[in-house]
């Protein structure tokens, strides 16, 4: 379980919410909200204030070897400068075994990667690097800021499977992304964020309410056969 009471730290106004394990929470913004600056005090890169526990322990007390096992991020841009492949990589962050490494790099369908360096591979399969690493270390909660911003459309599907697989394993996800039909297909409960404050945390039945309020008119939200599809009006 995820609980979070007053957390306040630039621009976070008290932000209280508690989620139980299995769930994926879809964080929804406008730019500059505070969506990025949550995940990061949930992963405890901040000295908030607050409480932020995670199955009870208290993110800014426990020791970076054990806050490493509750919680990890995937950071919306990075850069990488290390002259190392994707394999000494993972093995550097990680910890852990080349075979472990390559069954992970296999199910993301990068297994080709793992003997390139890190500054050749395009934002995609950057982005999917690390989402081999926060797989191998396995936390109990993962961060995904913009996990979508790089991706081929046609990889949302593999996405999916990876969030509901977490999910039937009993990890917690949060997840910001632009694309707002992604979130309402992957998550069960949303986060609105305006100017640091949270106004909304519902489930999918209050989400349209929910994106209405946060955007204003700027959206447009259409139902059919039963999907969401979620869009900037032109005018």
């Amino acid at each position: 379980m995820v609980e979070v009471e007053g957390l306040r730290f630039g621009i976070l106004k008290g932000i209280s919410l508690r989620v139980e394990r299995g769930r994926a929470v879809g964080v929804i913004g406008k730019n500059g909200a505070g969506k990025t600056t949550f995940l990061k005090c949930i992963g405890g890169f901040y000295k908030y204030s607050g409480k932020v526990r995670i199955n009870g322990k208290d993110v800014l007390t426990v020791s970076p070897g054990e806050r490493f096992k509750l919680v990890n991020y995937l950071p919306q841009n990075f850069n990488f400068y290390f002259p190392l492949t994707v394999l000494e990589f993972l093995k550097a962050t990680t910890g852990k075994r080349k075979d472990e490494i390559e069954e992970k790099l296999g199910y993301l369908g990068i297994f080709h990667l793992k003997d390139r360096f890190l500054g050749s591979l395009s934002g995609g399969e950057s982005v999917k690097v690390q989402i081999a690493r926060l797989l191998i270390s396995d936390p109990e909660v993962f961060l995904f800021d913009e996990p979508t911003a790089f991706l081929d459309v046609t990889v949302y599907s593999e996405l999916e499977r990876l969030v509901e697989e977490l999910k039937s394993r009993n990890k917690t996800v949060f997840i910001t992304a632009h694309d707002l039909s992604f979130l309402y297909d992957v998550c069960d409960l949303f986060l609105g964020i305006e100017r640091g404050e949270a106004i909304f945390f519902e489930g999918k039945e209050e989400f349209a309410n929910g994106v209405e309020r946060v955007f204003g008119g700027s959206v447009l939200i259409k139902r059919i056969d039963g999907e969401v599809f979620i869009k900037p009006k032109r005018r």
